[in-house]
């Protein structure tokens, strides 16, 4: 037995076009179907997890046809090789024939297909990780992400896709954006649309909405008795209501998933018309956990616009074989994240000491990462896929996040735009002039500024320009000083004590926290550490006569002084050594946004203006 869709809709007249091609197509014979349809069943082995077993069936146009599996999940940043998890495959004919296949490269199979009018290929894909890039198959829950499962061809990419799950009452029903197909299942436009329609197959609650004639979906696999679906499903609607209200349009074509998986995993990934987010079981019952996932939710939909509908030219259309670079991605997710923020305060989620804390957070990971002194942002996102989808021990010293920069980027520009504009406009007329412009067509690597240049004049094209080529610093003080606001880098230090004397001593490393010791993940670029010869995977066993642990790691450190010459006994790869140190002020545990003296009404109303609520909380 095959699912059908489990939920039906009554679509309006505007949405029907696609749902009304695939009826149309129905009336068609199965063979004539099969001459412009790629089919894909996905089923389970009985005793074995982390597996699913697929059949696809392909048209036949050639004597020779070349299986393709991606390499990367567009989104993600990063080459997977999603070969490598086909444990088996093998090619018949529609009645049976085996056919010849043969392993060309890494992602590429190729199958003689003279005698078949139809390719059918049955394969095995492990799923060895759990993450919103990759698929999961297990009894308790699984996801799809099409380029990790399924297979395609160039004469077929273009084809509509069908997809049908077998029926599997213990493992729940498939929830996914693809609408339903006319003879059951599932159907995608394209190889394409198939990958952006993330499957999410439990038995899970789903809470329904509709705001401005736009249908949604929470799908909340894994909840709890420490998960609210309900109050979750509210807060969901208000960042719908205020992203809408955003930008004033509505790109969707069909209802939008919110596939929340609650699994004690992390992290989003962006769809056209659905979201993959990982989160915590009891994280609703944590607020600073709770206000997280909500960012996420704002993070992921306020895609919807920018990168699903306006996006870098270079990532117009996907190659699933090769990297492609675009220096633009402190927009696609810079800007994001400056912006998940104003939305979660705007749609009165989190009150303004929240989000001046979260403002702060910013600041402080972009002020504290020294890699920001060593590459511009713009050269960041190009290297995304050798830095930031795959640190290492020096990350930390050779780049910067262009989610961090990118965000703060975000704030000081659209402080510099208030106040020169003397509050006529903000980056909020820039990105809603971006979508104008560019919700059609992809935007090449000047758009913004030229953008930027059109709503605030040449200046702020000037001020703009440095911040992305250059590693010069974004003035967070001028911006903040035009809320009345300032920052204070040394209010807390390790012991949680604001201004105390004497001033803290550090080591200037980050510890491994997945080591039960006090073991190095990162040597800080510049710091005391990095001079006395400290190196990745280091474990401090003690400084000068006292035993260093985690537990009393904060209570050694105060009996020492910046500057003070010790030794550290270290363990290196099974040796114990001693080195040498000159010890280091600490670096602050974090900053503190604080208004300033003088704070006045006009501070109060400009405040209020960036984030949409009353200042009395």
């Amino acid at each position: 037995m095959l699912f059908t869709t489990p939920t039906k809709w009554s679509l309006p007249p505007k949405r029907l076009r696609l749902f009304g091609l695939f009826m149309l197509l129905s009336l068609f014979s199965p063979t004539v179907l099969a001459i412009d349809e790629v089919r894909h069943t996905v089923s389970f082995p009985e005793n074995k997890e982390q597996v699913f077993l697929v059949r696809s069936e392909f048209p036949v146009s050639s004597t020779v046809t070349e299986l393709i599996m991606p390499d990367w999940t567009p989104g993600s940043y990063l080459i997977r090789d999603h070969a490598a998890n086909i444990n088996r495959i093998s090619a018949t004919t529609e009645d049976g024939t085996g056919l010849t296949l043969q392993k060309t490269s890494k992602d590429r199979w190729q199958v003689d297909t003279s005698t078949a009018g139809t390719l059918i290929v049955d394969y095995e894909v492990f799923t060895p990780v759990l993450n919103v890039s990759t698929s999961w198959a297990s009894r308790a829950f699984s996801l799809i992400n099409g380029a990790s499962v399924f297979l395609y061809t160039t004469q077929t990419r273009d084809l509509r896709q069908s997809v049908e799950f077998a029926h599997d009452q213990a493992r729940g029903e498939p929830f996914t954006a693809m609408l339903p197909a006319p003879g059951g299942g599932f159907q995608a436009a394209d190889y394409d649309q198939l990958v952006d329609d993330p499957v999410a197959i439990a038995r899970a609650p789903v809470y329904r909405f509709t705001n401005n004639a736009q249908d949604y979906n929470l799908v909340n696999v894994g909840e709890n008795r420490f998960w609210d679906g309900n109050q979750a499903a509210q807060d969901v609607e208000k960042v719908v209501a205020e992203t809408q209200s955003f930008w004033g349009s509505n790109p969707l074509q069909k209802p939008y998933w919110f596939l929340n998986f609650i699994v004690e995993a992390k992290g989003g990934l962006e769809h056209d018309h659905s979201t993959v987010m990982m989160t915590g079981r009891r994280h609703m019952r944590d607020r600073k956990a709770y206000i997280k996932w909500l960012g996420l939710v704002a993070h992921e939909f306020f895609h919807v616009w920018n990168v699903r509908n306006m996006r870098p030219l270079e990532l117009e259309h996907y190659d699933y074989q090769n990297e492609q670079y675009t220096s633009q991605l402190w927009i696609a997710e810079g800007l994001t994240s400056y912006y998940d923020n104003l939305i979660m305060s705007r749609a009165g989620l989190i009150t303004p000491k929240e989000y001046l804390e979260l403002l702060a957070q910013d600041i402080y990971r972009l002020e504290t990462t020294p890699g920001r002194l060593l590459r511009p942002v713009t050269e960041a996102s190009v290297d995304a896929w050798i830095r930031h989808y795959k640190p290492n021990a020096n990350t930390h010293n050779s780049t910067i996040s262009y989610y961090t920069k990118g965000a703060v980027i975000g704030f000081v520009l659209d402080s510099y735009l208030r106040k020169s504009s003397k509050g006529r406009h903000t980056l909020d007329d820039v990105m809603r002039k971006m979508y104008e412009l560019y919700s059609n067509k992809a935007y090449s690597a000047d758009a913004f500024e030229k953008v930027v240049i059109d709503v605030g004049g040449a200046g702020a094209g000037d001020f703009l320009q440095p911040l992305l080529t250059t590693t010069v610093e974004p003035d967070v003080d001028a911006a903040l000083e035009f809320y009345g606001l300032e920052l204070n880098r040394g209010a807390i230090m390790i012991t949680g004590e604001p201004d105390e004397e004497p001033l803290l001593s550090d080591i200037g490393v980050h510890w491994n926290d997945n080591k039960p010791g006090l073991v190095v993940k990162t040597v800080v670029g510049g710091s005391a550490g990095e001079t006395a010869g400290l190196i990745s995977g280091d474990e401090i066993l003690a400084i000068g006569d006292e035993r260093l642990t985690r537990k009393n790691i904060d209570k050694v450190m105060t009996s020492f002084s910046p500057g003070d010459q010790v030794s550290l006994l270290v363990s290196r790869r099974g040796k114990i050594t001693s080195l040498d140190i000159t010890l280091d002020v600490a670096i602050p545990d974090r900053y503190e946004i604080l208004l300033k003296s003088g704070f006045t009404k006009r501070d109060i109303a400009r405040l209020k203006r960036l984030l949409g609520q009353d200042l009395n909380q």
